[in-house]
């Protein structure tokens, strides 16, 4: 299949009930006079290019087990998979993960070749730039530079202007778009629900293991970029240094950034450590916090489809070994003032009466630790009650709002994480009988059926069908994917009154 834009002509790869288009560039690549600014549109041009080659990554650090080797600046591109026959085709953009310092279009785990060809979509992958590239704020501290701001969320929206302008010529629908994510692609979202720029871009949106509070003021950013410059060798000024930073020195900077704590969603309850380049609410691009634009209404006009794993945390914490974090005999030997002393961290001042709701509602698994309290903890704080304030916010202006849970148990590294973070993934994508599919799945007949119901609800999303499934507002009951009952509540009320004041419902 040859599809020709106004940039030129682009030869897809032929696939299983799809033609792929690797690496088409929806922007400049931001290097040079553009590497702080924001994503400059294409020029006109006839030349012809074979779409066969994945692009780079955004520069991060090296990470084989995500697929990632090589990375670099130049990283604005996109990956589709366009079904064969007939179209107009619905269209599906999804954003990846990664703690927005991570992660690939081009990974395995989102080979949107079978949600593609299954479902009758267009699957569309697209990168953003990543870390203090995508998400410092450089204005003050190199004026010089002349900087823009909020440039990893300016990439997302410049791939949606880009899906817009050119996906009829690939058979697609630009005015029946999806967006989806999961982790940072979840928080990515629900931050473009609230972005007047790209709302009229799309009319539906799935937040996978995401929430609507991952944004910060810009004095949060300003504290985090000021760790990050500081980090960066040399000694002249803060934009010599930038200019003159290689790839490795960069990445080393970000690392010593993430130790700096951040108000995550605006508030002083819940401080974010370890992924804190974040979007900023700037009163421009993305003039409030998420949540608080949902709750208020300004994304009425898109159905919302957002849910978790049950047991996200252990992915963290039990899969550590993989990124040298404490192993499992070594989580046993934490005692319980260590386990307070985290507690307190991630809630200062509530540490302690948070911890005794754990203990009391918790019971470890002892092919575990003592430490599953601590991974309930965090799963509630940073994905399941952020994920119930955005399904209560969108649920107040749309009926059809619907979340659901996967209960799906993975068994990595000989250990029982339940149903962990990115657990979701590949039964979205139909990649359950791959290698990073079966790592996460175990893969199997049974793994392939649920993955089958799995991609027929997300289309039949995509698609405006109507899904079976329970309605938030009904009964704030999610639909599971997994062992277990077919619906359930995402929080009893005992939980969900524990985090009323540490994570308030939005204003609208």
């Amino acid at each position: 299949m040859r599809v020709v834009l106004p940039q030129g002509s682009y030869q897809s790869v032929a696939g299983d009930g799809v033609r792929e288009f690797r690496g088409v560039p929806f922007a400049l690549p931001p290097l040079g006079e553009h590497r702080f600014k924001a994503p400059r549109a294409l020029p006109d041009g006839d030349g012809e290019h074979n779409a066969d080659r994945y692009p780079t990554p955004s520069l991060q650090m090296r990470n084989p087990a995500m697929g990632i080797d090589e990375s670099g600046e130049d990283c604005l591109y996109l990956n589709l998979w366009v079904p064969e026959g007939e179209g107009p085709f619905p269209v599906m953009l999804w954003y990846h993960g990664g703690g927005y310092i991570a992660g690939s279009a081009s990974q395995l785990l989102y080979n949107g070749a079978r949600l593609a060809a299954d479902q009758r979509v267009i699957v569309v992958n697209a990168a953003y730039r990543l870390g203090a590239h995508g998400f410092a704020d450089f204005t003050a501290v190199a004026p010089e530079l002349e900087a823009d701001t909020n440039l990893g969320l300016r990439d997302q929206v410049a791939a949606l202007e880009w899906v817009h302008r050119h996906i009829e010529a690939f058979g697609g629908r630009p005015d029946q778009v999806t967006i989806f994510g999961e982790s940072a692609g979840g928080f990515s979202v629900a931050s473009l629900m609230a972005t007047p720029r790209a709302r009229p871009l799309f009319q539906r949106a799935i937040v996978q293991s995401g929430g609507g509070d991952f944004a910060l003021a810009p004095e949060e950013v300003a504290k985090v970029t000021r760790a990050f410059v500081e980090a960066l060798p040399g000694d002249g000024s803060a934009a010599d240094k930038l200019r003159a930073a290689d790839a490795k020195a960069w990445v080393k900077a970000q690392g010593q950034a993430l130790r700096t704590l951040v108000r995550r969603g605006l508030r002083d309850t819940t401080p974010q450590f370890a992924m804190n380049f974040l979007p900023m609410v700037d009163g421009d691009l993305l003039p409030r916090l998420p949540v608080d634009a949902i709750a208020a209404g300004e994304a009425a006009d898109i159905a919302l489809m957002a849910g978790v794993c049950r047991d996200e945390y252990h992915f963290f914490q039990y899969a550590g070994p993989l990124a040298g974090f404490p192993s499992v005999e070594e989580l046993r030997g934490y005692d319980d003032e260590e386990i307070l002393r985290r507690f307190e961290r991630a809630l200062p001042g509530n540490g302690e009466r948070v911890l005794a709701h754990y203990r009391r509602t918790v019971t470890p698994d002892p092919a575990r630790s003592n430490m599953d309290w601590f991974s309930a903890m965090e799963t509630d704080r940073l994905f399941r009650v952020p994920t119930l304030r955005l399904l209560d916010a969108q649920a107040a202006h749309r009926a059809d709002t619907r979340g659901y849970q996967f209960t799906w148990p993975s068994d990595q590294f000989g250990v029982p994480m339940g149903a962990c973070h990115v657990v979701d993934v590949p039964f979205v994508f139909g990649v359950t009988d791959t290698v990073p599919g079966q790592f996460l799945t175990g893969g199997g007949a049974e793994a392939a059926a649920l993955s089958d119901r799995v991609r027929a609800d997300w289309g039949a999303f995509a698609r405006g069908e109507a899904l079976a499934r329970p309605a938030w507002r009904e009964r704030r009951t999610v639909l599971q994917y997994g062992p277990g009952d077919a619906e359930a509540p995402l929080f009893e009320a005992d939980d969900e009154a524990l985090w009323a004041d540490l994570i308030p419902a939005p204003r609208g």
